[in-house]
This record gives C-alpha cells, sequence and structure tokens, in this order.
C-alpha cells in the first residue's frame, strides 16, 4: 500500500527517509500455543514430545503409546473453546455440594457428580446447548463491586464471596481445564455461618443466570 509522505499517518522516521511515498509491508509472527498428550484421559509424561505447537511448523511427536487389543492410529487435538457469554438462560441447571448431612444444592435435574463436584466449595452451571463450567468459591477478607474481576485475599478468610472458573467444555467435547481464570466479586456473605458453601451457590447463580457475570467469569481463561 502507497501511503503519501505527506500523510500524517507516517511517522517522522518514514518522512525523513524517503520521498513521495512509502511502501509498508505487514509483519506477522506465527501463533504458538502449549501442547500437553493423552492417552485414554491420562497425560503422558514423555520427554521427547514438544510442549508447544508453531503454526506451519514441524514439531516433535511423543513416541506412541500402547494399548493392548488395539492398534495406534495418530494424535487426536482436543478443541478447547470458552463457552458463550451469551448462551441462552433457559432450561439451564447448576449444582453445588453441600456440606456433610445437608443435600447437595441442585437445579434443572443436575447433581455434583455430574460436574465431577466433590468439594462444598465447587460449584458447575451447564445450558440447554451443552456449554458447561465449573469453578470453585472462596470466602475473602476483600471487598469488591458485583461482576467485577480483581485481587482478593485468598487465604480463606473472611466474608465477601468471589468466584472463579477452573473448566470448561462446549457440547459434545472433553472438559477443558484453564490457566489464568480471574476471580470476579459477587457478595457479602456475612450472615452466613457455612460462608464458602453459601458462596458456591451464589457463583452458580450469577453464572447460570447473568450474561455480565458471564463475561467477567470467563476473563482470560486459556485452555490447557
Amino acid at each position: 500500500t502507497l501511503i503519501p509522505a505527506s500523510d500524517p499517518g507516517c511517522n517522522q522516521a518514514v518522512l525523513n527517509t524517503t520521498e513521495g511515498s512509502a511502501a509498508l509491508e505487514a509483519i506477522y509472527t506465527a501463533n504458538t500455543i502449549n501442547t500437553t498428550w493423552y492417552s485414554d484421559g491420562v497425560q503422558l509424561e514423555v520427554d521427547n514430545a514438544a510442549t508447544s505447537c508453531t503454526y506451519d511448523t514441524e514439531m516433535t511427536l511423543p513416541t506412541n503409546p500402547t494399548k493392548p487389543g488395539y492398534e495406534f492410529n495418530g494424535w487426536k487435538i482436543k478443541r478447547c473453546e470458552i463457552p458463550s457469554t451469551d448462551v441462552n438462560n433457559n432450561g439451564n441447571a447448576y449444582a453445588t455440594k453441600s456440606l456433610d448431612g445437608v443435600s447437595d444444592t441442585t437445579y434443572g435435574g443436575a447433581t455434583a457428580a455430574t460436574y465431577g463436584i466433590t468439594d462444598p466449595g465447587e460449584w458447575g452451571v451447564s445450558w440447554e446447548n451443552g456449554d458447561k463450567v465449573t469453578g470453585v468459591a472462596l470466602c475473602s477478607l476483600t471487598s469488591g463491586t458485583f461482576a467485577t474481576t480483581g485481587t482478593p485475599d485468598t487465604s480463606g478468610r473472611g466474608h465477601y464471596c468471589w468466584c472463579r472458573a477452573m473448566g470448561y467444555k462446549l457440547s459434545g467435547s472433553n472438559m477443558c481445564a484453564v490457566s489464568a481464570p480471574a476471580w470476579v466479586f459477587h457478595s457479602d456473605r456475612r450472615e452466613t455461618p457455612e460462608c464458602r458453601n453459601a458462596c458456591a451457590i451464589d457463583c452458580a447463580l450469577g453464572v447460570q443466570g447473568g450474561s455480565v457475570f458471564r463475561v467477567a467469569i470467563f476473563t482470560g481463561l486459556v485452555a490447557q
């Protein structure tokens, strides 16, 4: 693309070294993603395999895994995408694991086992389109503003409820762990003795019922 040297979009270096016009060429850097290797859902600990993959560049594959009675046919990419913040609110479900002696908090037929939830501070939400997200709750000394990301005190003290996504999946795909999830402030749970469990319920309801809260929850998520 030719841009006249007198164009205010040209920087001073161009103006000082060219006459008439300057040809500008776009510069690209190939995308690189981290890679992990699984066999039958178990991550492989291999020394010779690449830990990252750069577009249009050959990568080192691990030694082919073996399984009695089966022939290895190749590697399949597990594609991870973040659920839409605009998922349909109708027909969704959530679940949290309650304390001992108390029934789990469920909605829409979901159970804690549906999401692999084993701790009272964990929660899960799914929608009728198949999108699903799981996460954890934190009762912190740090306050905040509803549906706003922040950095809470993670010592587990206090009565302010914060929420964090720890896994997500799209319909028909595998659950994907996430890195760099954001903590999102929900509410003050001062009146509740079992703050973390009640906070988990709040987290599930917040993610289930509002796109504003989901936008914050999904901020910074990267598939592992």
